[in-house]
Parts: C-alpha cells; sequence; structure tokens
C-alpha cells in the first residue's frame, strides 16, 4: 500500500505509485494519446461598460490563477514516468525553489493560443510526451470572440490524470480566481508558502476508501450465464480528416425540464434514463447505417442483432470521490486525488432494445415502442442494470486491482469492438459549479457553456452527458476512422428522436 501513497525522501521531491483505473487510462495513453481528455468552458469577461477586458491583462490574470491553483491543488503539477518492465506508472510532485521553477512549469503547461479554432475536434489532435517526466497536464486558453471578451479554457491530458468531474471543479476553482484577479484586485503575486502545499497530494483512490486495499479479499468464483453481447461489425471510414468525430447534442431547457419531471414520476435518475435513450439510439442508428451500406455487411449485422442475448456496454463510470471517508474534496486539509472515478460494465437483456426499437428485417423499417413501454421496461431494465454491480468500497477495490492487472497486457485491440460507452457528469449547479458565474446571472465574468471531449480510436461510441444553464448536453464521440460523417449525423439524429419520442 505505501507505493500508492506520497512520499519523500529529501523533502524536495514527492511520489506515488498510480493504481487501478488511473494508471490503465494512463496506459491507454501510452497508444497514440488513446481516451485522453479535455473539459472546457467558455467564459465571457467585460469590464462594467461591457468592454471585453484588455488581452494582456487576461493572459497575466490566468497566469497568477494557475499558479493559485497549483498551490491549492498540488496535483495539476505531477510529472509522470513510466516504467515499461513493469508497465507501472509513477507520479511525482516537485516543491518549487523559487520564481524559476514556477516560471519553468507554466512555460510548459500554460497554452495560449493566438488565432481562433473553429473546430471542436482540433483540440482532440493534440498529443505531447508524458512517460519521461513531463507534465502531463495542460492550461490550454483559446480565444473565441476576442470583441467579446470569449475565451475557451481547457484543462486536457491523459484520462488518468483526470476525471470529467475533476475538470471542471478545477476550472470552477480556476473561474474564481480570475475573478478575484480582474475584479477584486487581488495581488497578481500573494505571498506563497511553497512546500506546505504537499500536504494535499493524495494517496490513490483504493486508499482513501480508507480499507487495508492488501487485505481485500478476491471473490468467490461464480458460474455465469451464456453471454452473448450485440457487438455489430464496422467498417473502415476512409476520408477522415481529424483523429475524432464528434457531434455536440443540446437539448433546450424546456426538453431538459421534461426529462427531469419525467424521471422523477418514474423514481429513476437521469443518468439511467439518458443510458436507456442511448442504447436505444444506438442500436437504431447502427441498424440505419447498415442497411445504407447493405451487402455482406448488413447482413452480418442483422444476424449479430438478431442473435444477440445482451445490450452491453463496456464501460460505464462512477465518481467515488463523495463516498470516501476524508480526502472527498480539493478543499480538504489533505486534497483528493485527480481521478476518482469507478468503472464497470452494463449489461441488459437485449430482447428488450429489440422490442423497443421495433426494427423488422423483413420490411427494414422501424416500429418504436410508446413511451409507457420506454419508462416502464426499457428504462426499468437499465435501471437494474446501474443497480447490479455492487458499489461498495471491496468492490471498487477488487475492481481497481482488476484493472491494474490490466496494465500489463492492455493493447488497444481489445477496444475494438462497436459498442457504446457512457460517462454521467451530473448537474453541474447541483454540484455547486459556476453557480456564480452561468449566463443568467449579473457577474461580468460569465461560463457559457461547458464541454467534454474525450480521444476515442477504436469503433466505440461514446457519449459523455451534464447538465448546464438548464440544458442537457451529450458529447458524442467516435474515431473518425471508424465513423463516417454519415454515420456521426445518423447518431445524433436518432438521439434527438429517441429523446422526443420518450416525452410525447
Amino acid at each position: 500500500m505505501a507505493a500508492y501513497s506520497f512520499s519523500t525522501d529529501d523533502g524536495k521531491t514527492y511520489k506515488r505509485r498510480l493504481h487501478g483505473f488511473e494508471a490503465i487510462c494512463n496506459s491507454y495513453a501510452l497508444h497514440d494519446f488513446l481516451l485522453a481528455f479535455t473539459g472546457s468552458v467558455e467564459v465571457q469577461l467585460r469590464n462594467q461598460s461591457g468592454t471585453p477586458i484588455p488581452e494582456q491583462k487576461v493572459i497575466a490574470s490566468l497566469r497568477s490563477a494557475w499558479i493559485l491553483l497549483r498551490h491549492r491543488v498540488p496535483a495539476v503539477a505531477l510529472r509522470t514516468t513510466y516504467q515499461s518492465e513493469d508497465a507501472s506508472w509513477t507520479v511525482l510532485y516537485d516543491v518549487p525553489n523559487g520564481s524559476d521553477d514556477i516560471d519553468t512549469w507554466v512555460a510548459q503547461t500554460l497554452v495560449w493560443r493566438e488565432t481562433k479554432v473553429d473546430c471542436l475536434e482540433y483540440d482532440l489532435d493534440e498529443k505531447w510526451e508524458f512517460t519521461h517526466g513531463e507534465y502531463p497536464l495542460r492550461l490550454i486558453v483559446s480565444p473565441m470572440e476576442v470583441a467579446t471578451g470569449r475565451y475557451m479554457i481547457s484543462l486536457a491530458g491523459p484520462h488518468g490524470m483526470i476525471d470529467g468531474r475533476m475538470s471542471m471543479i478545477l476550472l470552477n476553482d480556476l473561474v474564481g480566481s480570475l475573478n478575484d484577479q480582474i475584479y477584486q484586485a487581488a495581488p497578481a503575486n500573494p505571498t506563497i508558502r511553497w512546500g506546505e502545499e504537499t500536504a494535499r497530494l493524495a494517496s490513490t483512490g483504493a486508499i482513501l476508501t480508507g480499507l487495508d486495499m492488501d487485505t481485500i479479499p478476491k471473490p468467490a468464483i461464480t458460474k455465469e450465464e451464456e453471454f452473448v453481447p450485440f457487438l455489430p461489425p464496422f467498417v473502415e471510414n476512409k476520408t477522415g480528416t481529424h483523429d475524432v468525430t464528434m457531434r455536440l447534442v443540446e437539448f433546450d431547457s424546456a426538453r431538459t425540464s421534461a426529462l427531469r419531471e419525467r424521471c422523477r414520476g418514474n423514481h429513476i435518475t437521469v443518468t439511467v434514463a439518458v443510458d436507456a435513450i442511448f442504447a436505444l439510439a444506438h442500436a437504431e442508428a447502427v441498424l440505419l447505417n447498415a442497411a445504407a451500406i447493405g451487402g455482406a455487411h448488413y447482413t452480418s449485422t442483422i444476424d449479430a442483432y438478431t442473435k444477440a442475448i445482451h445490450w452491453f456496454m463496456p464501460l460505464s463510470c462512477k465518481d467515488q470521490r463523495p463516498s470516501w471517508p476524508t480526502s472527498s474534496s480539493i478543499h480538504h486539509p489533505e486534497g483528493t486525488t485527480l481521478f476518482g472515478t469507478d468503472g464497470f460494465p452494463l449489461q441488459t437483456k437485449m430482447a428488450t432494445i429489440r422490442k423497443a426499437v421495433g426494427f423488422s428485417v423483413d420490411t427494414n423499417s422501424f416500429n418504436p415502442c410508446n413511451k409507457g413501454f420506454f419508462w416502464s421496461v426499457v428504462a426499468a431494465d437499465m435501471a437494474a442494470a446501474h443497480a447490479a454491480p455492487r458499489k461498495d468500497f471491496a468492490a471498487y477495490i477488487q475492481r481497481e486491482r482488476e484493472k491494474q492487472a490490466m496494465c500489463k497486457s492492455f493493447h488497444p485491440s481489445s477496444m475494438m469492438v462497436r459498442s457504446p460507452i457512457s460517462s454521467s457528469i451530473g448537474h453541474l449547479e447541483g454540484l455547486g459549479l459556476f453557480t456564480k458565474y452561468t449566463p443568467s446571472s449579473s457577474s461580468l465574468i460569465q461560463v457559457h457553456r461547458v464541454l467534454f471531449r474525450a480521444r476515442p480510436l477504436t469503433p466505440t461510441m461514446t457519449n459523455i452527458f451534464w447538465q448546464y444553464d438548464g440544458k442537457l448536453n451529450c458529447s458524442l464521440l467516435a474515431a473518425a476512422k471508424w465513423n463516417s460523417p454519415a454515420e456521426m449525423d445518423g447518431m445524433e439524429k436518432a438521439l434527438r428522436k429517441w429523446f422526443d419520442h420518450v416525452l410525447e
């Protein structure tokens, strides 16, 4: 256990090993930055008169805010090394020895773009070294509309260094510091006692449960039923211009409010409802795309669809931090880890999915279920799928062990399946994030939108979804090599269709 908590031999450099999900996510990124993560906020910075804050002041204020964030949350300045002989990861934190060390860190991690980047997918083409002691996390600032003071501020890096919810927690803190720097006349270079921040370097998640991870027994092996998941075939798209293709699907406040009301009435969470909608939309989009391609591809897709016993999602994510007895927040005296996510597969009855989608092989047409069937059967089955994996600390630690073992053998070929992946970030204002800076607030600094993006490079279809400013947003992400623009358009269309259908 000791290897997974920070320690130091000289009081200058602190280090620990990564473990479990955080480790395997970094190992994913060894392969062309696979599943690297970017969390972003679009902010608007204005004076009392409504004019934009001068760019040089924005740059200086961001620099100060980034340094303050390092002091409050030192894990943003970890370095990473990879030991290929045992497929292990070590993270290191160096206590700054004066302003030169801080200047070096800022120069290597704060990226200011001089020109606007229009394409949401552009950021996801970028990658950098992180295996030989480099800083893996970057703060990237892009001008969006300088004339009105709009900038996109992003935290990006290998996914093992930061999870989705934490990216927003950190950006919320950063926006608060920006507000203080620009509008509250906070000192540009406040006195910081470097070294005291090391108390906030947290252990890996399994240790933060409070259990002795070395004493948790392995679960008993049980006989499993026959597992026949719906894993349809895929074809290569040879016209992609980016590594990742994306569709940002926003549902207006009226639809979002209606969904939340329907969820309350049916005693299920928004996460469960969206996963159920996503499951039906993904199945329909796969069938429509196969029909458009035709031939042997269509035949094999229909064969997989009709013979499958299970609808299968290889990865669903849950934030473990709120359940930890200590170190559950960046505000805890001992800090918390920036990756506190648990991941487990979901499966439910494919027969339910087929009945809901209502696809006829004979007529190549759809007769979708009514909303009553969706809420009473499809959503209920999805709720049962979410409830099935054990969520206690012992089960979490066992999953972390399994992911740790995967580091030695992982290869992207194991992800070459056409399956859905889902990650629910949550209701941001409900989590206490950006509540002072919403577009409807009177604040001079406002967060107009939030984005989550990842770098999937295999045929999976990822849906990262969240609520902000009264709206539900879905970030549909897929590898451009395996998903054409027409396929992505079809996925978005199916998602919108099913969303409206279950609310009719």
